[in-house]
């Protein structure tokens, strides 16, 4: 399947941020992998740090990651993010994006702090790498309220 690309500007750097904008904003409301894949190149590759999230440094492509977020999938409803800081390098098609998150679970509420560095196409429309930095603390007692209560074995 061929992503949908952002709204496309002769500007490089209105696009690369319409694109950062909208992949960051594509977890609000119902989390579903399939969201976010609009926004990637078809070569993208995704990597979560910090290293204490147990994930190692491997770079995912789309299918590896999205088999990884499915396991949430839906799990998390009426998110919405909030964009903090964002900075562009667009010479070097580079961007980075510090944002939270806020949303609902079965479990209770959820609240998450990212830090996201994108590399983009020749054109922004698209993001080919990504590096999302993630409070691992926030991240590890989610996961293991859902492991508790079951929602992760059996979603």
């Amino acid at each position: 399947m061929s992503p949908t690309a952002a709204p496309v500007s002769s500007d490089l750097g209105i696009n690369m941020r319409a694109t950062a904008e909208g992949f960051v904003h594509s977890f609000d409301g119902r989390w579903a992998p399939g969201a976010t894949m609009r926004y990637r190149a078809p070569e993208c590759e995704h990597s979560m740090l910090p290293a204490t999230l147990g994930l190692g440094t491997t770079k995912q492509n789309n299918e590896e990651w999205a088999a990884h977020f499915k396991r949430l999938d839906g799990l998390v409803t009426n998110a919405k993010t909030t964009i903090h800081d964002y900075l562009a390098v667009p010479a070097e098609l580079r961007a980075v994006c510090r944002t939270s998150l806020d949303g609902d679970t079965l479990v209770g509420p959820y609240h998450n702090d990212y830090v996201w560095f994108f590399t983009f196409d020749g054109t922004g429309q698209f993001v080919v790498s990504i590096t999302e930095f993630v409070d691992s603390k926030a991240g590890a007692t989610l996961l293991g309220k859902l492991n508790e209560a079951g929602l992760l074995q059996t979603h």
